[in-house]
Protein backbone atom coordinates (compact mmCIF):
# COMPACT_ATOMS: atom_id res chain seq x y z
CA UNK A 1 0.00 0.00 0.00
CA UNK A 2 2.42 2.70 0.63
CA UNK A 3 4.24 1.84 -2.42
CA UNK A 4 1.19 2.12 -4.28
CA UNK A 5 1.13 5.73 -2.56
CA UNK A 6 4.64 6.38 -3.47
CA UNK A 7 3.49 5.77 -7.10
CA UNK A 8 0.60 7.86 -6.65
CA UNK A 9 2.11 10.89 -5.10
CA UNK A 10 4.99 10.78 -7.95
CA UNK A 11 2.56 10.59 -10.90
CA UNK A 12 0.54 13.34 -9.64
CA UNK A 13 3.19 15.34 -9.01
CA UNK A 14 4.94 14.84 -12.31
CA UNK A 15 1.42 15.45 -14.29
CA UNK A 16 0.92 18.83 -12.27
CA UNK A 17 4.34 19.83 -12.87
CA UNK A 18 3.53 19.09 -16.53
CA UNK A 19 0.49 21.03 -16.63
CA UNK A 20 1.91 24.22 -14.71
CA UNK A 21 4.77 23.64 -17.67
CA UNK A 22 2.53 24.15 -20.33
CA UNK A 23 0.29 27.33 -18.93
CA UNK A 24 3.30 29.09 -18.67
CA UNK A 25 4.40 28.45 -22.45
CA UNK A 26 1.23 29.82 -23.69
CA UNK A 27 0.84 32.17 -21.50
CA UNK A 28 4.48 33.52 -22.31
CA UNK A 29 4.94 35.78 -24.68
CA UNK A 30 8.47 36.96 -24.72
CA UNK A 31 11.65 34.24 -25.17
CA UNK A 32 15.30 33.92 -24.31
CA UNK A 33 18.45 31.79 -26.41
CA UNK A 34 20.93 29.15 -24.35
CA UNK A 35 23.42 26.65 -25.93
CA UNK A 36 24.42 23.08 -25.61
CA UNK A 37 27.15 21.11 -26.24
CA UNK A 38 27.02 17.60 -27.48
CA UNK A 39 29.33 15.06 -28.96
CA UNK A 40 27.43 14.69 -32.02
CA UNK A 41 24.31 16.57 -33.12
CA UNK A 42 22.72 12.82 -34.18
CA UNK A 43 20.52 14.72 -36.90
CA UNK A 44 19.71 17.24 -35.31
CA UNK A 45 18.63 20.63 -37.57
CA UNK A 46 17.04 24.38 -37.41
CA UNK A 47 13.54 24.34 -36.29
CA UNK A 48 13.15 20.95 -34.41
CA UNK A 49 11.74 21.22 -31.30
CA UNK A 50 13.19 22.24 -27.67
CA UNK A 51 11.36 20.60 -24.85
CA UNK A 52 11.81 20.91 -20.95
CA UNK A 53 10.15 18.40 -18.35
CA UNK A 54 8.15 17.06 -21.48
CA UNK A 55 6.55 20.32 -22.53
CA UNK A 56 7.20 22.14 -25.83
CA UNK A 57 9.13 25.36 -24.35
CA UNK A 58 11.31 26.34 -28.06
CA UNK A 59 13.05 25.53 -30.96
CA UNK A 60 16.67 24.73 -32.66
CA UNK A 61 17.72 28.05 -33.91
CA UNK A 62 21.60 26.59 -35.53
CA UNK A 63 24.07 23.87 -34.98
CA UNK A 64 27.41 24.68 -35.29
CA UNK A 65 30.86 22.73 -35.17
CA UNK A 66 32.82 24.02 -31.90
CA UNK A 67 36.84 24.17 -32.34
CA UNK A 68 37.08 20.77 -30.08
CA UNK A 69 34.67 19.22 -33.18
CA UNK A 70 31.66 19.02 -30.84
CA UNK A 71 28.44 20.38 -32.06
CA UNK A 72 26.63 23.43 -30.25
CA UNK A 73 22.74 23.64 -30.83
CA UNK A 74 21.59 27.12 -30.44
CA UNK A 75 17.75 27.11 -28.72
CA UNK A 76 15.34 29.52 -27.86
CA UNK A 77 12.73 29.07 -25.95
CA UNK A 78 10.47 30.88 -23.68
CA UNK A 79 11.64 33.73 -20.80
CA UNK A 80 9.64 31.79 -18.52
CA UNK A 81 11.68 27.90 -18.14
CA UNK A 82 14.96 30.37 -17.90
CA UNK A 83 17.22 31.03 -16.21
CA UNK A 84 19.13 27.19 -16.70
CA UNK A 85 21.09 26.82 -13.69
CA UNK A 86 24.49 24.96 -13.78
CA UNK A 87 22.85 21.54 -12.57
CA UNK A 88 21.08 21.53 -15.79
CA UNK A 89 20.96 18.67 -18.14
CA UNK A 90 20.30 18.00 -21.68
CA UNK A 91 19.79 14.82 -23.87
CA UNK A 92 18.68 14.36 -27.64
CA UNK A 93 15.66 11.79 -27.73
CA UNK A 94 14.14 10.06 -30.60
CA UNK A 95 10.62 11.26 -31.34
CA UNK A 96 9.67 7.64 -32.82
CA UNK A 97 11.77 4.48 -33.68
CA UNK A 98 13.29 5.85 -37.41
CA UNK A 99 11.72 9.61 -36.92
CA UNK A 100 13.52 12.77 -35.83
CA UNK A 101 15.67 13.50 -33.25
CA UNK A 102 14.44 16.52 -30.13
CA UNK A 103 16.48 18.10 -27.66
CA UNK A 104 15.56 17.30 -23.72
CA UNK A 105 16.45 19.87 -21.06
CA UNK A 106 15.93 19.85 -16.96
CA UNK A 107 16.34 23.49 -16.04
CA UNK A 108 18.21 22.57 -12.75
CA UNK A 109 17.02 23.06 -9.05
CA UNK A 110 16.63 26.05 -8.26
CA UNK A 111 19.48 26.12 -5.24
CA UNK A 112 22.03 25.92 -8.09
CA UNK A 113 23.69 29.20 -8.89
CA UNK A 114 22.42 30.36 -12.84
CA UNK A 115 24.84 29.21 -16.30
CA UNK A 116 26.86 32.19 -17.06
CA UNK A 117 27.62 33.54 -20.94
CA UNK A 118 30.80 33.78 -21.79
CA UNK A 119 33.23 33.67 -25.24
CA UNK A 120 30.50 35.93 -26.84
CA UNK A 121 27.86 32.65 -26.12
CA UNK A 122 24.90 32.53 -24.33
CA UNK A 123 24.29 30.49 -20.80
CA UNK A 124 25.38 27.10 -22.16
CA UNK A 125 25.22 23.70 -21.14
CA UNK A 126 28.24 22.05 -21.17
CA UNK A 127 28.95 18.29 -22.77
CA UNK A 128 29.62 16.98 -19.33
CA UNK A 129 25.85 17.61 -18.89
CA UNK A 130 24.90 16.04 -22.03
CA UNK A 131 23.76 12.88 -23.25
CA UNK A 132 22.39 11.11 -26.58
CA UNK A 133 20.49 8.43 -27.21
CA UNK A 134 21.73 4.86 -28.56
CA UNK A 135 20.07 4.04 -32.39
CA UNK A 136 19.57 1.95 -34.47
CA UNK A 137 22.67 2.82 -36.40
CA UNK A 138 24.84 2.30 -33.43
CA UNK A 139 23.64 -1.65 -33.05
CA UNK A 140 24.12 -2.14 -37.07
CA UNK A 141 27.77 -0.39 -36.57
CA UNK A 142 28.22 -3.47 -33.96
CA UNK A 143 28.77 -5.65 -37.06
CA UNK A 144 31.77 -3.67 -38.27
CA UNK A 145 35.01 -4.15 -38.49
CA UNK A 146 35.96 -2.28 -35.58
CA UNK A 147 32.96 -2.36 -33.47
CA UNK A 148 33.08 -6.38 -34.01
CA UNK A 149 36.74 -6.34 -32.81
CA UNK A 150 36.21 -4.47 -29.64
CA UNK A 151 33.66 -6.56 -28.70
CA UNK A 152 35.05 -9.41 -29.10
CA UNK A 153 37.76 -8.42 -27.16
CA UNK A 154 35.06 -6.90 -24.65
CA UNK A 155 33.88 -10.72 -24.48
CA UNK A 156 37.02 -12.05 -24.22
CA UNK A 157 38.49 -9.83 -21.24
CA UNK A 158 34.88 -10.52 -19.43
CA UNK A 159 35.73 -14.70 -19.96
CA UNK A 160 38.79 -14.02 -18.92
CA UNK A 161 37.62 -12.19 -15.73
CA UNK A 162 34.86 -15.07 -15.11
CA UNK A 163 37.37 -18.40 -16.03
CA UNK A 164 37.49 -20.31 -12.27
CA UNK A 165 35.34 -18.43 -11.18
CA UNK A 166 32.10 -20.76 -11.53
CA UNK A 167 31.59 -20.87 -7.83
CA UNK A 168 31.89 -17.01 -7.65
CA UNK A 169 29.12 -16.42 -9.99
CA UNK A 170 27.13 -19.06 -8.38
CA UNK A 171 27.35 -17.08 -5.03
CA UNK A 172 26.76 -14.47 -7.06
CA UNK A 173 23.06 -15.86 -8.54
CA UNK A 174 22.72 -17.49 -4.94
CA UNK A 175 22.88 -14.06 -3.16
CA UNK A 176 20.49 -12.50 -5.85
CA UNK A 177 17.92 -14.92 -5.44
CA UNK A 178 16.35 -12.62 -2.67
CA UNK A 179 16.61 -9.86 -4.65
CA UNK A 180 15.45 -11.36 -7.77
CA UNK A 181 11.97 -12.95 -5.87
CA UNK A 182 11.19 -9.87 -4.01
CA UNK A 183 11.32 -8.08 -7.32
CA UNK A 184 9.25 -10.63 -8.73
CA UNK A 185 7.08 -10.24 -5.75
CA UNK A 186 6.90 -6.51 -6.93
CA UNK A 187 5.92 -7.15 -10.32
CA UNK A 188 2.91 -9.57 -8.72
CA UNK A 189 1.85 -6.90 -7.18
CA UNK A 190 1.78 -4.27 -9.49
CA UNK A 191 0.37 -6.94 -11.60
CA UNK A 192 -2.88 -7.36 -9.41
CA UNK A 193 -3.01 -4.05 -8.76
CA UNK A 194 -2.78 -2.81 -12.87
CA UNK A 195 -6.35 -1.84 -12.44
CA UNK A 196 -6.41 0.40 -9.50
CA UNK A 197 -3.11 1.97 -11.31
CA UNK A 198 -5.60 2.90 -14.45
CA UNK A 199 -7.84 4.26 -12.18
CA UNK A 200 -4.78 6.29 -10.25
CA UNK A 201 -3.47 7.67 -13.89
CA UNK A 202 -6.72 8.60 -14.72
CA UNK A 203 -7.80 10.09 -11.27
CA UNK A 204 -4.60 11.91 -12.08
CA UNK A 205 -5.11 13.54 -15.23
CA UNK A 206 -8.38 14.83 -13.97
CA UNK A 207 -6.80 16.16 -10.60
CA UNK A 208 -3.90 17.58 -13.04
CA UNK A 209 -6.28 19.16 -15.74
CA UNK A 210 -8.63 20.80 -12.61
CA UNK A 211 -4.84 21.89 -11.12
CA UNK A 212 -3.74 24.03 -14.36
CA UNK A 213 -7.24 25.74 -13.98
CA UNK A 214 -6.77 26.73 -10.87
CA UNK A 215 -2.99 27.06 -10.88
CA UNK A 216 -2.92 30.15 -8.39
CA UNK A 217 -4.93 28.23 -6.01
CA UNK A 218 -2.65 25.18 -6.57
CA UNK A 219 0.29 27.67 -5.92
CA UNK A 220 -1.14 29.01 -2.99
CA UNK A 221 -1.87 25.00 -1.72
CA UNK A 222 1.60 24.13 -2.06
CA UNK A 223 3.29 27.69 0.01
CA UNK A 224 0.86 27.05 2.43
CA UNK A 225 1.76 23.93 2.27
CA UNK A 226 5.70 24.06 2.43
CA UNK A 227 4.77 26.62 5.20
CA UNK A 228 2.86 24.08 7.47
CA UNK A 229 5.70 21.60 6.91
CA UNK A 230 8.52 23.98 8.49
CA UNK A 231 6.05 24.62 11.41
CA UNK A 232 6.20 21.11 12.07
CA UNK A 233 9.74 20.57 11.43
CA UNK A 234 9.99 22.80 14.03
CA UNK A 235 8.21 21.45 16.67
CA UNK A 236 9.35 17.85 15.84
CA UNK A 237 10.41 17.31 19.54
CA UNK A 238 7.25 18.24 21.19
CA UNK A 239 5.21 16.02 18.27
CA UNK A 240 7.68 13.04 18.85
CA UNK A 241 6.83 13.43 22.81
CA UNK A 242 3.04 13.16 21.49
CA UNK A 243 3.26 10.12 19.48
CA UNK A 244 5.57 8.54 22.35
CA UNK A 245 2.77 9.19 24.72
CA UNK A 246 -0.13 8.32 22.48
CA UNK A 247 0.06 4.47 23.36
CA UNK A 248 -0.17 4.84 26.81
CA UNK A 249 -3.27 7.66 25.99
CA UNK A 250 -5.02 5.19 23.70
CA UNK A 251 -4.72 2.45 26.61
CA UNK A 252 -6.33 4.69 29.42
CA UNK A 253 -8.99 6.00 26.61
CA UNK A 254 -10.08 2.33 25.15
CA UNK A 255 -12.46 1.76 28.64
CA UNK A 256 -14.10 5.10 27.21
CA UNK A 257 -14.36 4.45 23.77
CA UNK A 258 -15.88 1.38 24.02
CA UNK A 259 -18.57 3.05 26.47
CA UNK A 260 -19.30 5.13 23.92
CA UNK A 261 -19.75 3.04 21.04
CA UNK A 262 -22.41 1.15 23.41
CA UNK A 263 -23.82 4.58 23.70
CA UNK A 264 -24.03 5.52 20.32
CA UNK A 265 -25.32 1.93 18.82
CA UNK A 266 -28.12 2.05 22.32
CA UNK A 267 -28.84 5.74 21.44
CA UNK A 268 -29.20 5.39 17.28
CA UNK A 269 -33.06 4.50 17.93
CA UNK A 270 -33.08 7.48 19.86
CA UNK A 271 -31.58 9.11 17.51
CA UNK A 272 -33.98 8.20 14.59
CA UNK A 273 -36.86 8.77 16.89
CA UNK A 274 -35.69 12.25 17.12
CA UNK A 275 -35.04 13.32 13.77
CA UNK A 276 -38.66 11.35 12.66
CA UNK A 277 -40.04 13.99 15.15
CA UNK A 278 -38.10 16.66 13.69
CA UNK A 279 -41.06 17.47 11.26
CA UNK A 280 -43.32 17.89 14.46
CA UNK A 281 -41.20 20.00 16.59
CA UNK A 282 -40.83 22.71 13.65
CA UNK A 283 -44.63 22.66 13.28
CA UNK A 284 -44.79 23.05 17.14
CA UNK A 285 -42.21 26.15 16.82
CA UNK A 286 -43.76 27.57 14.11
CA UNK A 287 -47.41 27.89 15.98
CA UNK A 288 -45.07 28.49 19.10
CA UNK A 289 -44.51 32.01 17.93
CA UNK A 290 -48.38 33.82 17.55
CA UNK A 291 -49.14 32.05 20.43
CA UNK A 292 -46.13 33.40 22.35
CA UNK A 293 -47.51 36.57 20.99
CA UNK A 294 -51.20 36.78 21.63
CA UNK A 295 -50.60 35.16 25.32
CA UNK A 296 -48.09 38.45 26.09
CA UNK A 297 -51.31 40.62 26.97
CA UNK A 298 -52.52 37.85 28.85
CA UNK A 299 -49.68 37.65 30.77
CA UNK A 300 -49.20 41.31 31.41
CA UNK A 301 -52.64 41.24 32.30
CA UNK A 302 -52.23 37.89 34.60
CA UNK A 303 -49.31 39.87 36.00
CA UNK A 304 -51.22 42.92 37.39
CA UNK A 305 -53.85 39.84 38.61
CA UNK A 306 -51.38 38.61 40.44
CA UNK A 307 -50.24 41.68 42.49
CA UNK A 308 -54.13 42.15 43.31
CA UNK A 309 -53.76 38.72 44.51
CA UNK A 310 -51.09 38.38 46.68
CA UNK A 311 -52.97 40.70 49.80
CA UNK A 312 -55.65 37.94 49.41
CA UNK A 313 -53.86 35.08 49.37
CA UNK A 314 -51.42 36.66 52.62
CA UNK A 315 -55.41 37.38 54.00
CA UNK A 316 -56.52 33.91 53.57
CA UNK A 317 -53.23 31.98 55.25
CA UNK A 318 -54.77 32.16 58.96
CA UNK A 319 -57.83 30.16 57.35
CA UNK A 320 -55.12 27.66 55.47
CA UNK A 321 -53.79 26.99 58.46
CA UNK A 322 -56.84 26.76 60.58
CA UNK A 323 -58.07 23.88 57.74
CA UNK A 324 -54.84 22.73 58.28
CA UNK A 325 -55.56 21.95 61.26
CA UNK A 326 -58.95 20.67 60.82
CA UNK A 327 -57.79 18.27 58.19
CA UNK A 328 -54.88 17.25 60.86
CA UNK A 329 -57.42 16.22 63.42
CA UNK A 330 -60.02 14.93 61.09
CA UNK A 331 -57.75 12.60 59.24
CA UNK A 332 -58.83 9.62 61.09
CA UNK A 333 -62.02 10.29 61.04
CA UNK A 334 -62.03 10.87 56.69
CA UNK A 335 -60.05 7.85 56.77
CA UNK A 336 -62.94 5.51 58.81
CA UNK A 337 -65.55 7.50 56.38
CA UNK A 338 -63.63 6.63 53.18
CA UNK A 339 -63.54 3.24 54.80
CA UNK A 340 -67.35 3.06 54.97
CA UNK A 341 -68.06 4.72 51.95
CA UNK A 342 -65.98 2.40 50.04
CA UNK A 343 -67.46 -0.32 51.86
CA UNK A 344 -70.88 0.81 51.26
CA UNK A 345 -70.13 0.92 47.33
CA UNK A 346 -68.63 -2.32 47.26
CA UNK A 347 -71.91 -3.61 48.66
CA UNK A 348 -74.62 -1.93 46.26
CA UNK A 349 -75.50 0.44 49.13
CA UNK A 350 -76.13 3.24 47.02
CA UNK A 351 -78.38 0.78 44.69
CA UNK A 352 -80.40 -0.67 47.62
CA UNK A 353 -81.30 2.65 49.23
CA UNK A 354 -82.16 3.98 45.76
CA UNK A 355 -84.50 0.39 45.72
CA UNK A 356 -86.14 1.10 48.72
CA UNK A 357 -87.00 5.05 47.65
CA UNK A 358 -88.60 3.86 44.78
CA UNK A 359 -90.50 0.77 45.89
CA UNK A 360 -91.51 3.11 49.12
CA UNK A 361 -92.55 5.50 46.70
CA UNK A 362 -94.31 2.76 43.89
CA UNK A 363 -96.22 1.95 47.47
CA UNK A 364 -97.70 5.14 48.75
CA UNK A 365 -98.95 6.22 45.04
CA UNK A 366 -102.34 6.60 43.68
CA UNK A 367 -102.73 4.76 40.29
CA UNK A 368 -105.79 4.44 38.04
CA UNK A 369 -106.54 2.51 35.35
CA UNK A 370 -103.86 3.92 33.41
CA UNK A 371 -100.61 4.79 35.53
CA UNK A 372 -99.32 5.51 38.78
CA UNK A 373 -99.29 8.88 40.52
CA UNK A 374 -97.37 10.08 42.94
CA UNK A 375 -99.24 12.27 45.60
CA UNK A 376 -97.15 15.70 46.24
CA UNK A 377 -97.97 17.81 49.27
CA UNK A 378 -98.20 21.07 48.04
CA UNK A 379 -97.28 23.42 51.30
CA UNK A 380 -97.77 27.34 51.13
CA UNK A 381 -99.34 29.70 53.61
CA UNK A 382 -102.62 30.15 51.95
CA UNK A 383 -103.16 26.60 50.77
CA UNK A 384 -102.71 24.81 54.32
CA UNK A 385 -102.74 21.14 54.13
CA UNK A 386 -103.95 19.61 50.70
CA UNK A 387 -102.65 16.02 50.83
CA UNK A 388 -104.75 13.61 52.73
CA UNK A 389 -108.34 12.29 52.27
CA UNK A 390 -111.46 14.32 52.26
CA UNK A 391 -114.70 13.25 51.90
CA UNK A 392 -115.76 16.71 50.64
CA UNK A 393 -113.82 19.11 48.32
CA UNK A 394 -111.97 21.77 50.00
CA UNK A 395 -111.12 25.10 48.41
CA UNK A 396 -107.78 25.83 46.57
CA UNK A 397 -107.01 22.02 46.98
CA UNK A 398 -108.74 21.59 43.50
CA UNK A 399 -106.40 19.61 40.86
CA UNK A 400 -107.80 21.10 37.72
CA UNK A 401 -106.63 23.85 35.97
CA UNK A 402 -108.59 27.27 35.94
CA UNK A 403 -110.23 29.97 38.20
CA UNK A 404 -110.47 29.28 41.88
CA UNK A 405 -113.03 30.35 44.50
CA UNK A 406 -111.06 32.35 47.14
CA UNK A 407 -110.16 30.76 50.24
CA UNK A 408 -110.82 31.34 53.70
CA UNK A 409 -107.92 30.22 56.03
CA UNK A 410 -109.97 28.80 58.98
CA UNK A 411 -110.37 29.67 62.36
CA UNK A 412 -106.79 28.19 64.50
CA UNK A 413 -108.78 25.60 66.94
CA UNK A 414 -107.76 25.02 70.56
CA UNK A 415 -104.89 23.08 70.80
CA UNK A 416 -106.65 19.83 72.03
CA UNK A 417 -109.82 20.72 69.59
CA UNK A 418 -106.57 20.66 66.98
CA UNK A 419 -105.31 17.59 67.85
CA UNK A 420 -108.65 15.72 68.42
CA UNK A 421 -109.83 17.72 65.05
CA UNK A 422 -106.47 15.88 63.21
CA UNK A 423 -107.41 12.34 64.99
CA UNK A 424 -110.87 12.79 63.58
CA UNK A 425 -109.55 13.70 60.11
CA UNK A 426 -107.22 10.60 60.69
CA UNK A 427 -110.28 8.39 61.01
CA UNK A 428 -112.24 9.59 58.56
CA UNK A 429 -109.45 9.26 55.59
CA UNK A 430 -109.63 5.77 56.44
CA UNK A 431 -113.28 5.20 55.23
CA UNK A 432 -112.90 8.04 52.58
CA UNK A 433 -112.62 7.45 48.91
CA UNK A 434 -108.89 7.93 47.67
CA UNK A 435 -108.58 10.55 45.52
CA UNK A 436 -110.98 13.22 47.41
CA UNK A 437 -109.05 16.38 49.22
CA UNK A 438 -109.37 16.73 52.92
CA UNK A 439 -112.15 18.22 54.03
CA UNK A 440 -111.47 20.15 57.58
CA UNK A 441 -108.15 19.31 57.83
CA UNK A 442 -106.07 21.23 60.50
CA UNK A 443 -103.46 24.39 58.93
CA UNK A 444 -99.82 22.64 58.73
CA UNK A 445 -98.99 26.47 59.62
CA UNK A 446 -100.66 26.04 62.56
CA UNK A 447 -99.29 22.70 63.69
CA UNK A 448 -96.04 23.93 63.04
CA UNK A 449 -96.50 26.76 65.04
CA UNK A 450 -97.82 24.61 68.09
CA UNK A 451 -94.96 22.47 68.08
CA UNK A 452 -92.58 25.19 67.72
CA UNK A 453 -94.13 27.07 71.44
Amino acid sequence: MRRLTAILLAVTALAGAAVLLSGAVAAGSSSATFDVIFDDARGLVPGQLVKVAGAQAGTIQNVAVTPDFKARIQATVDSRFMPFHQDATCTIRPQGLIGENYVECDPGSANSPPLRTGAGHPPTVPVGHTTEPVSLLDLFGIFNAPTRERLTILVNELGIATSARGQDLNDVLRRANPTLAAAQQVLAILNRQRAQLATIVQASNTIAATAAQHTPAVQNFLDRTAALTALTAGHRTALAQAVNRLPALLGVAQPALAQLDTVAVDGTPLVRQIHAAVPALDRVTADLKPFVAAAKPGLAQLGAAVSHTIPALRHSAPLLRTLRRYADRSRSGTVLTARLFSNLQRHGFVEGFLSVVYYIGASLARYDATSHLLSILLLSPENGLCGTYATTPVPACSAHYGAQPAYTPPTAPAPAAALGSAAASAASSATATPGSPTQGAPSLQGLVNYLLR
